[in-house]
């Protein structure tokens, strides 16, 4: 468990990790709900504009579920209670919030962490960006599937989720297990949750994941999106 950058509370610098590392944890004593969602609310209208979730809500709490009665086109779907893999959020979107903020009203038992992984520490080779960078792959999103690049260009973000990303050639076949063979090999930053913990993570640059979780294991964490 990594020790809190800054209480939340304090409004000097409670950002500044993140543009150090892409993710910044913060403590706070709030308890319920409504009061994780209104900080939430706070850090992130610092850093920008809402986005709406898939449901279309502004602030949500999200909870692991099974894939019988996850979202029909979420990871939770396929993959249920088991590990989440690494993904880029709102991948399905032709543009990917900037950031995903994530505080946690009850860690769960037993609990489930949370995995980041900074993509820039994944060592690819400037061949290997032009790759990613220059090979189409449909992204599946219901009527408003479109095709993009697992790399936007310029590097500015990774778009990276296997749940929606479809090689559409043997170039975007290699793109994708270029992906999954770096991320098999990394060394992740898994942070164990603590009731009142704040997670800001810059979804251009860091991927996140989740550990096995539990049918009823009470985790449960209020999210919010933001475009910067």
């Amino acid at each position: 468990m990594a020790t809190p950058d800054v209480p939340v509370s304090d409004t000097r610098q409670p950002l500044g990790p993140l543009a150090e590392r892409g993710w910044s944890l913060h403590s706070s004593d709030f308890a319920d709900a409504d009061a994780t969602v209104s900080e939430l609310g706070k850090l992130g209208d610092r850093l920008g504009t809402r986005v709406a979730g898939r449901a279309g809500s502004f602030e949500e709490i999200i909870e692991p579920h099974g894939a019988d009665d996850a979202h029909p086109r979420s990871l939770s779907a396929r993959y249920g209670l088991g590990a989440l893999p690494f993904h880029t959020e709102l991948s399905h979107r032709t543009r990917p919030c900037r950031y995903l903020l994530l505080g946690c009203i009850a860690p769960g038992s037993p609990a489930a962490a949370t995995m980041l992984l900074d993509w820039k520490t994944l060592g690819f080779s400037v061949e290997e960006l032009d790759l990613l960078e220059g090979t189409p792959m449909l992204v599946r999103s219901g009527r408003r599937s479109f095709y993009s690049t697992i790399l936007a260009p310029g590097g500015a973000f990774l778009r990276y989720d296997p749940g929606c990303l479809e090689p559409v050639d043997q170039r975007g076949r290699m793109a994708l297990a270029l992906i999954e063979d770096r991320i098999a090999g990394a060394s992740p930053q898994a942070h164990q949750w603590r009731q009142g913990d704040i997670l800001v993570i810059d979804n251009w640059r860091v991927l996140h994941g989740r550990s096995p979780s539990d049918r009823g294991s009470g985790r449960r964490l209020a999210r919010i999106l933001i475009n910067a």
